[in-house]
């Protein structure tokens, strides 16, 4: 099984500090597939984070599809395309939608980890870092796990900022 990680983060707004990069990643050809192009059904995952659009999202999910969220002192499952693409609206959009820098991304033939550092436009610009794991099956989302470090808002990352250890060397990843 290899891994491959083609993409950096990104500022993500100009209210919170850059994240620190180690540097561009080239994809790496496995067997013919384009590991710079993310499967169509993460994409539009990630589209609907976007926009807030969710319509037709459940042709990408299989019939069979479980949707497992852990998140800070919360964790929620859902099982089934109608049940997930719920979850979306009204758990991931319900506040409004997403900035998503480019994302970090590590894929084989069946699994992408997809670590997102975006901005969710609420009341208050909230910052949120969540690793998404998506298990595919003839292209379709058959699992969607996710671990979210929770929202933070601009004094929490402005506190982050100040008190929080950090690695000094520049190919780190704030």
């Amino acid at each position: 099984m290899m891994f491959v990680r083609f993409a950096t983060f990104h500022d993500v707004t100009s209210s919170f500090p850059p994240c620190q990069s180690s540097g561009p990643y080239r994809p790496i050809d496995q067997g013919g597939q384009d590991m710079q192009q993310l499967p169509n059904a993460v994409q539009r995952f990630l589209d609907g984070l976007r926009t807030g659009v969710w319509d037709g999202m459940e042709q990408h999910l299989t019939p069979d599809a479980i949707h497992d969220g852990s998140m800070p002192e919360w964790r929620v499952q859902y099982e089934g395309p109608a049940r997930i693409v719920q979850a979306y609206r009204e758990e991931w959009t319900i506040k409004g939608t997403w900035s998503l820098p480019e994302p970090a991304v590590i894929r084989t033939d069946d699994t992408v980890v997809v670590e997102l550092e975006g901005t969710l436009h609420a009341d208050e610009p909230l910052l949120c870092r969540i690793a998404n794991f998506f298990e595919l099956r003839d292209g379709r989302i058959a699992e969607h796990r996710y671990y979210c470090c929770g929202e933070w808002d601009q004094a929490t990352v402005r506190q982050i900022e100040a008190e929080a250890p950090k690695i000094e060397r520049k190919e780190a990843l704030a």
